[in-house]
């Protein structure tokens, strides 16, 4: 969403708050995913996650895909069918943090975001790894735990206290 900050010459702007939706790609919530290490109530996900893509500005959502180091860059990777595409914003990564792709910090900080909200799977893999990586790039970063799939319940105990030692804030 959009605080506003005033600068030190007494100027009003606004700073953009920007929504990363993570890995909500068909292979993790679409329905020929593998139940089993998926588990996502898929419908209910991209439900929350569509609500949450709706309060933002369009140009404010960044939709970040996932293809592992050891995927051909040659077979296309898709957001779920469902989930409501915005905006041209779109990132791939090849590890888990999306900052490990140095074009979305690029282009985070040339919208002038502060502050970023993460939605999307899986909460102890991928999201708790772009939080982290969120807070290490110097963003004020929240994980939005109502539109976030998290497989193992139970391991997702220890991922949010150390997110949260690390300064990643629950919404």
């Amino acid at each position: 969403m959009h605080e506003r900050h005033v600068s030190a010459s007494g100027k009003v702007r606004a700073v953009a708050g920007c929504l990363l939706v993570i890995d909500m790609q068909e292979e993790y919530v679409g329905e020929g995913r593998n139940r089993r290490s998926h588990p996502y109530d898929a419908l209910a996900l991209i439900e929350a996650v569509n609500g949450r893509i709706a309060d933002y500005p369009p140009e404010h959502v960044f939709y970040v895909l996932n293809r592992f180091f050891y995927e051909s860059r040659k077979s296309p990777k898709t957001l779920v069918a469902g989930l409501d595409r915005v905006s041209g914003n779109v990132f791939e990564k090849r590890r888990g943090n999306a900052f490990t792709n140095p074009e979305l910090a690029l282009r985070l900080r040339a919208m002038d975001a502060r502050s970023l909200e993460l939605v999307g799977v899986d909460g102890n893999y991928c999201v708790a790894a772009s939080a982290l990586g969120g807070v290490r790039e110097g963003f004020q970063t929240a994980c939005n735990e109502h539109c976030i799939g998290t497989a193992n319940k139970r391991k997702y105990e220890r991922t949010r206290r150390k997110l949260a030692e690390n300064s990643v804030r629950f919404i």
